[in-house]
């Protein structure tokens, strides 16, 4: 087993890394020294709380950990960022629902026609944009949201490895999202 030793330098990083993503404890270990002060200062800049920054921190680098077997990492640094940000903000939603009490209060009730209208015009658009999508994506899309497989079945089904099944069902989804951002809008303003 190789001994891996870092000093904050990213070239160290990169060679730890595929260690790690074969599940190495050493790998997680060096990853974890290196990196904690900045997904710790990234937390506390958002909190400005010690406690509250040190367990998510913690959060971060559990998940990193319980992740290491299903996800290929290779950028590390925006790995780590992307997590401590959602976890973060979670965090605040959970700790502060008041924040969400404005939303719930903007949406219509699901008996109301502006809600039916919105929601046929809602349901029209995904279905149409699902339509636009290429065919393997559309095609994952389905297998996974509406006959509810697994990306291991899905790879399975269409002869892809998990990854690119991954890849797709990404892409797919951040294309979907943009659409909904636009509803977003028309739903809240």
């Amino acid at each position: 087993m190789p001994t891996f030793t870092l000093k904050d330098s990213k070239l160290s990083l990169e060679l730890v890394l595929p260690a790690f993503n074969r599940g190495d404890e050493h790998a997680f270990k060096c990853i974890y020294k290196a990196c904690w002060p900045q997904v710790f200062s990234e937390a506390y800049s958002r909190l400005k709380n010690k406690e509250d920054a040190e367990n998510i921190t913690q959060d971060v680098f559990t998940s990193l950990w319980e992740q290491r077997g299903e996800i290929e990492i290779h950028n590390i640094d925006a790995y780590l960022f992307t997590l401590c940000k959602h976890k973060t903000l979670n965090f605040i939603l959970k700790k502060r629902p008041a924040l969400l009490d404005v939303f719930k209060t903007e949406i219509p009730s699901e008996n109301s026609p502006v809600y039916q209208l919105l929601f046929k015009e809602a349901q029209g658009q995904l279905n149409s944009k699902i339509g636009k999508l290429p065919r393997q994506q559309r095609a994952i899309i389905q297998l996974r949201y509406m006959e509810n497989r697994s990306t291991v079945e899905i790879a399975d089904e269409l002869g892809l490895s998990v990854k690119t099944v991954r890849n797709h069902l990404g892409r797919a989804l951040s294309t979907l999202r943009n659409l909904f951002k636009i509803f977003l809008i028309f739903f809240i303003s």
